[in-house]
């Protein structure tokens, strides 16, 4: 086996042998994905890995390592000595894989704005779904009685009129019979 590239993305590295086996070369991952791995999404190239303990791509056959080395240079991962010149002008542009296609982004650019929209509506559901306050019925007014005191002063007591009965029946009329 032939170490052919190598880098401190996984994803990187990934990619690259994803690609040499589409072209029908056998390859080997070092340092694939493991449950006991630390690395994870969040990568940051402020923290170096050292260069034997990066992933890389290994060719299996050594015979197939031209060949591998000759579509990393076509698509701009292997650097090079030779020119350009002698290369179209397709094999020097921005690699394309087919997975990298713009219509998913917008499509999942729709479906953000669609998950925004449905919030947005239930916001203003429960916005217009909540209670209105209840008016509390005011007591009636307080009468002011004055009194007189044995002293000679005078005190104030209020008295509250009680609030009249809920049915409509007549002063007089009570619920006991007479006595």
């Amino acid at each position: 086996m032939r170490q052919i590239f190598t880098s401190q993305r996984l994803e990187t590295v990934e990619g690259v042998a994803r690609l040499l086996e589409d072209a029908g070369i056998p390859v080997h991952i070092s340092q694939p994905r493991s449950y006991r791995s630390r690395r994870s999404g969040q990568f940051s190239y402020a923290e170096p890995v050292a260069p034997n303990k990066q992933p890389a791509v290994w060719v299996r056959i050594p015979e197939d390592q031209p060949r591998a080395r000759e579509l990393l240079r076509k698509y701009g991962l292997l650097a090079t000595t030779r020119s350009y010149a002698d290369l179209p002008p397709s094999a020097v542009g921005p690699l394309e894989l087919g997975g990298d296609k713009p219509a998913g982004n917008r499509w999942a650019w729709r479906v953000r704005i669609g998950l925004l929209a449905v919030i947005a509506a239930v916001a203003v559901v429960i916005w217009l779904r909540r209670p209105v306050p209840v008016a509390t019925p005011v007591p009636p007014p307080a009468e002011a009685v004055p009194q007189t005191q044995d002293g000679g002063e005078e005190e104030v007591r209020i008295r509250i009129s009680p609030a009249p009965p809920a049915n409509d029946a007549p002063a007089g009329a009570s619920d006991q019979p007479p006595r």
